[in-house]
């Protein structure tokens, strides 16, 4: 017996020691996942942006201070990886390099305060900014993962952003990391027959440089290219082409053309060669500014959606399309009504609710075509 009582404690001997067990660095936990979807998934699944990286425009002026808002781990990590991303095609995280870092911050409000007093401050140059974000997978809503002191600890810690808002806290970076990188795991273990990959954010496509410039005509081409070319319809809603290919003058028996939300600042000019494209959306390309006059040239077309675009102004040529019936123009910059607008004899819906046209011009529209359906209605 007494053989067996000294064979105990030397079983026993690790466990004083696991309680100083060094925790493992947030690069290491990054890394390790990283590996297991690029085993499982290929390289698209994985990548990085690169430090320099620029948004097309910044929200306000004033880029926020940084200063005692990004806690040394993270600091660490961002030195020894740089701004890496994962892309399961159903879960992904991604790091964002510094001016899209600030960027994404002015995008944020903060709780218990109104917009429009936080809004007036950073348009002021005034605002001391106590959030700043850093990670996302989805900032089209300004959804994701920002930095600032807990109100528990007054320690820097991550926070939930939900719908632009700095809502939950969830501990520290290292604590953060851990549970945030598992649901990719699980992702990993079972993946999706055909997983959308590459860039979750789809930064390249929204960044200034030559180098993002052909990354977007790149990407538009690979996606355009997945259609056949004798294709009828192609809907693309916010996928963040950035731009539209010349390429797409090649689908010669289009007939619809769904392009919302498909971060656009301009349509091309070659769009006026789909001769039997008979629906174009364009909405929710909140930069989109111009039309080309060539549109003019869609004698098929019967619907022309703008809806949550920056046009301002209809190019006269599009008075010329024979079979327009659906003019959607919500919540766009039109401040007047063209002249010839009136004279489109098939026009039956025209939408122009929360714009500024004075309402005598809409009332005069009214009476000129009381055959069509104008919307706000009176």
């Amino acid at each position: 017996m007494a053989q067996k009582k000294t064979s105990s404690p030397s079983k026993s001997k690790p466990r004083p020691s696991s309680g100083k067990t060094e925790p493992v660095a947030p690069e290491a936990t990054w890394t390790e996942v990283e590996q297991q979807v690029l085993a499982a998934l290929g390289p698209e699944a994985v990548g990085q942006y690169p430090a320099d990286l620029e948004p097309m425009s910044q929200v306000f002026e004033q880029v926020p201070d940084e200063a005692g808002l990004l806690p040394e781990s993270y600091l660490r990590f961002v030195e020894a990886l740089g701004y890496r991303w994962l892309n399961t095609g159903k879960k992904a995280l991604a790091f964002l390099p510094p001016r899209w870092r600030a960027s994404a911050s002015q995008g944020m409000g903060e709780p218990s305060r109104q917009w429009t007093e936080v809004r007036e401050e950073r348009e002021a140059g005034r605002h001391v900014y106590r959030f700043v974000m850093f990670a996302s997978a989805d900032l089209n809503d300004v959804n994701g993962f920002a930095f600032g002191l807990s109100a528990k600890s007054g320690a820097l810690a991550v926070f939930q952003v939900e719908d632009s808002l700095p809502l939950r806290e969830l501990g520290t970076f290292e604590t953060w990391l851990g549970k945030a990188l598992e649901p990719l795991r699980k992702a990993v273990a079972k993946p999706a027959k055909q997983p959308e990959l590459g860039d979750p954010l789809a930064l390249r496509q929204e960044s200034l440089g030559e180098a993002a410039a052909q990354a977007r005509q790149a990407g538009a081409a690979t996606l355009l290219g997945a259609f056949p070319r004798d294709t009828r319809a192609i809907t693309l809603l916010h996928r963040k082409l950035g731009v539209v290919p010349d390429m797409v003058a090649e689908f010669t028996e289009l007939k619809t053309l769904t392009l919302k939300g498909a971060g656009l600042k301009e349509l091309p000019a070659v769009l006026g060669q789909l001769s039997k494209l008979v629906q174009l959306d364009g909405s929710w390309n909140t930069e989109l500014a111009t039309l080309p006059p060539e549109l003019g040239r869609l004698q098929d077309l019967e619907s022309l959606n703008l809806d949550h675009t920056a046009v301002s102004r209809l190019p006269e040529e599009l008075g010329q399309l024979p079979r327009l019936r659906s003019l959607s123009l919500k919540s766009t910059r039109i401040t007047a009504l063209p002249a010839w607008l009136s004279g489109l004899a098939t026009l039956e819906f025209l939408d122009l609710s929360q714009t500024d046209v004075p309402a005598g011009e809409l009332e005069a529209f009214r009476q000129a075509r009381p055959d069509c359906s104008l919307y706000p209605r009176p």
